[in-house]
């Protein structure tokens, strides 16, 4: 097993902090991504991510992305 996936396999402080019901690293998201999303189900404005911009679901940059994958 190489060095990265070892030290991968031991880190388990997310997991004891959720067990433990202190878990302030992550928020389910519960909308699609974009600049406003809703959280525990509350919309907010999104900050925390690539989509402040409104870029995520922009329809030039799917079609970038689709042109690309396809080469």
């Amino acid at each position: 097993m190489n060095l990265l996936k070892e030290k991968m396999m031991k880190y388990d402080a997310p997991q004891k902090f959720k067990a433990a019901g202190i878990y302030p690293y992550f928020r389910v998201i519960e909308s699609d991504q974009d600049t406003e999303v809703v959280i525990n189900g509350k919309k907010v404005l999104m900050f925390g991510s690539n989509a402040y911009l409104g870029l995520t679901n922009h329809p030039k940059v799917k079609e970038a992305a689709v042109e690309a994958t396809q080469k």
